[in-house]
């Protein structure tokens, strides 16, 4: 879903997708100065540097003069708190956007999505034969709301 997010931004294909800072571009034109992390903070960054402003910090020591922060996590209330947080403190909007296979899966992401999110934004990850094809749909929809959301401001 990231690669799909990423290719789009900067307009050509890509086998991986590594943390570091790219220059993505709006479907409308705008320079978006990214920090990509395409892995959850806590798969990738937890164990090496133990707090999420260190990995922040460690990975991109300018993250807070971004555009855009993608840092993906894990529905886990006390990351989510602590992300939150930065995001407000560097004056970022702070956006969850769950991906969930069924509406019924909520009610247990509930202790994180009831935090001080600025916005929500579900994508609904259906069933599929073809779970590249769903996860590069995923991604192109995330991709115009991000583009979008930036656009407007």
């Amino acid at each position: 879903m990231i690669r799909s997010i990423i290719r789009q931004g900067e307009r050509h294909a890509l086998d991986k997708v590594k943390r570091c800072v790219r220059q993505l571009t709006s479907p409308w034109g705008r320079s978006i100065d990214t920090l990509v992390i395409p892995r959850s903070y806590q798969e990738t960054l937890e164990s090496e540097f133990s707090s999420v402003q260190n990995a922040l910090d460690q990975v991109d020591s300018m993250w807070r003069e971004r555009d855009l922060v993608i840092l993906p996590s894990h529905l886990t209330a006390g990351d989510c708190q602590e992300i939150i947080r930065l995001a407000h403190g560097a004056g970022f909007d702070a956006i969850a956007v769950p991906v969930i296979l069924q509406t019924s899966e909520l009610p247990s992401y509930e202790d994180c999505l009831s935090l001080s999110w600025d916005e929500r934004w579900t994508l609904f990850n259906e069933h599929s034969n073809d779970p590249i094809a769903v996860a590069e749909a995923l991604g192109h929809d995330l991709w115009v709301l991000i583009a979008a959301a930036i656009d407007s401001r």
